[in-house]
């Protein structure tokens, strides 16, 4: 290390500098200005309908799958004998509607 000048071996010509920020900014292409372009109501809207939706689907699967359903409340035998009167009528429809449209399935 002792072998190294302390002297700075680069040298810049006498008046680099003095010219040098002119130069640059001649070659430099004309600024162009920006004209602002006004925005429609929905485009300044568009991101919180969109966030409103997020929430409103949140709080629907939240709904969904957290609430337990309510049970049946069948009391009177009327009640009973009409949800088994609805029960035979869907099974049977169901049972037709596989033996007779049996092909669509394959």
């Amino acid at each position: 290390m002792k072998d190294i000048d302390e002297k700075n071996p680069f040298t810049v010509p006498e008046g680099y500098f003095d010219g040098l920020t002119a130069q640059i900014m001649a070659q430099l292409p004309a600024r162009q200005v920006d004209v602002a372009v006004r925005r429609t109501l929905w485009q300044h809207m568009e991101p919180y309908m969109y966030m409103a939706a997020m929430f409103a689907g949140i709080s629907l699967i939240i709904n969904v799958f957290v609430t337990t359903p309510e049970p049946l409340n069948l009391t009177s035998a009327a009640d009973i004998e009409d949800f088994y009167q609805y029960y035979e009528e869907h099974l049977a429809s169901s049972i037709y509607h596989d033996a007779v449209f049996v092909d669509d399935m394959f």
